[in-house]
């Protein structure tokens, strides 16, 4: 018995026939009468009663075709469960990135896929860069997204995915505050507040790459606080800070944003997706694409 004779009953009995059965399934009627008759035999029971008026199944036969039509409707969703697998519509994705991403544009990039993409499964992880290359490399993670550059993790597959502009983070009654953009020479002489927690390292290499001179740098506070610990703190005069421009949808902690500018304009930041260049993941490769279109 097997999957081709499970067919042949299910046809005969929803056709009445052999014949009818045969064309159905666009095969020969006495394909179909053979192998009908090969089943019963192997069963030691008729499945059909056969007269010149076609063929109808025997009250053993009715039980035995509403189980076979069972199975093969379970074959085929679990044909097409397969086949959803191998072509990305199904499945699931390990995800890695700061904790500072966890708003903005990119959690609306998430939203969307999961909308787009029900039958993907998102598995999240917050952790730090040193973590997140550490978990691509083992394969505990598919793909992680970091600030930097393509070229910044020459091992790992990358790809650009966007940009944010720098906001600087100014208590509310800071003097610069009343600017609708910051320049990076209105910036000297302040205290800068930077988290320990990434991407605070990435931000204060691009701080110093902009202020520091031979004999003169800024003063920073390299902070084991959050974000919002942080922002707290310039609400409250402690200081100044530099943020991703998702930071600039956190309200009710004293502090205001503002865009940091150079001569050409805003300072931007890019962001990259990192994988493993033999991950084989499907799934991962739907992702990806929607990285790559913001959908």
């Amino acid at each position: 018995m097997d999957l081709r004779h499970l067919r042949y009953v299910v046809a005969t009995a929803r056709n009445g026939s052999f014949s009818a059965a045969a064309l159905e399934l666009e095969v020969q009627q006495p394909i179909v009468s053979r192998r009908i008759r090969e089943l019963e035999e192997e069963l030691g029971t008729a499945l059909f009663d056969r007269s010149t008026a076609g063929a109808k199944l025997t009250p053993v036969g009715e039980d035995f075709a509403a189980m076979a039509a069972r199975i093969l409707d379970d074959f085929q969703r679990l044909a097409d469960r397969t086949r959803a697998a191998v072509e990305g519509r199904r499945g699931s994705v390990s995800l890695g990135f700061y904790k500072s991403l966890s708003s903005g544009g990119f959690r609306t990039v998430l939203r969307r896929f999961r909308e787009n993409h029900p039958d993907i499964c998102l598995n999240l992880l917050e952790a730090p860069f040193v973590e997140l290359m550490a978990d691509l490399h083992s394969g505990k993670l598919d793909v992680a997204v970091i600030l930097g550059d393509p070229d910044r993790c020459p091992v790992l597959n990358t790809m650009a995915i966007g940009t944010e502009q720098l906001m600087v983070a100014l208590p509310e009654d800071h003097p610069l505050a009343e600017n609708p953009v910051v320049y990076w020479s209105d910036l000297k002489g302040e205290k800068f507040l930077i988290s320990h927690q990434d991407p605070g390292s990435d931000i204060r290499n691009i701080l110093i790459a902009k202020l520091a001179a031979p004999s003169d740098g800024p003063e920073i506070a390299n902070l084991h606080l959050s974000r919002e610990s942080i922002l707290s703190l310039v609400g409250a005069g402690e200081g100044i800070s530099l943020q991703c421009e998702c930071a600039s949808g956190l309200t009710g902690l004293g502090a205001v944003f503002r865009p940091v500018h150079d001569g050409n304009g805003a300072t931007r930041i890019g962001y990259i997706a990192c994988w493993h260049p033999e991950n084989g993941n499907p799934a991962l490769q739907t992702f990806l694409e929607a990285l790559k279109s913001g959908t």
